[in-house]
């Protein structure tokens, strides 16, 4: 049977397609860089720009006054309070910081952004939307201090 021009058109265009999704960093690992780092390094920034509204990374942020106005720079400035907006505020600054890492090519971050990283950590993005729809605070919490014990796990950038 022919193909037809439009079968074939697509078939052409489809790895274009294909690879225009966000690139994944490679390398994986033990390493994080924590919010202060990225705070005072927006130079290192990949994939990321810090005028950009933290919602265009997590888009469930936006449910939450706390968060929903931040830039990704503002995000990595910490804050918190009560209730699932004070939550929701710590959850962005893990967050953002744990994207930027892996993001990075030569850091071996634990987490993936969009796939499992190492030892069952799941996709990032997913996850962090997952806890932000919840609205449980101690879904937010649990979810930002493991981010946080990763963003720690030693900086070899300069």
């Amino acid at each position: 049977m022919k193909r037809s021009i439009a079968a074939l058109a697509i078939a052409a265009i489809a790895p274009l397609v294909l690879t225009a999704t966000p690139s994944q960093a490679t390398n994986i690992g033990y390493e994080g860089c924590t919010p202060g780092y990225w705070k005072n390094h927006t130079d290192s920034w990949e994939e990321a720009k810090p005028g950009n509204m933290y919602v265009g990374k997590f888009s469930g942020g936006s449910a939450y006054s706390s968060v929903s106005g931040l830039t990704q720079l503002q995000a990595l400035d910490g804050g918190g309070g009560s209730g699932a907006n004070g939550a929701a505020r710590i959850l962005a600054r893990a967050s953002m910081a744990a994207y930027l890492n892996a993001a990075t090519e030569g850091l071996g971050y634990p987490w993936r952004r969009a796939t499992d990283g190492l030892d069952g950590r799941p996709p990032l993005t997913d996850t962090v939307n997952a806890a932000f729809a919840s609205g449980n605070r101690d879904t937010m919490i649990n979810l930002a201090t493991w981010l946080d014990a990763d963003n720690n796990l030693g900086c070899p950038l300069n």
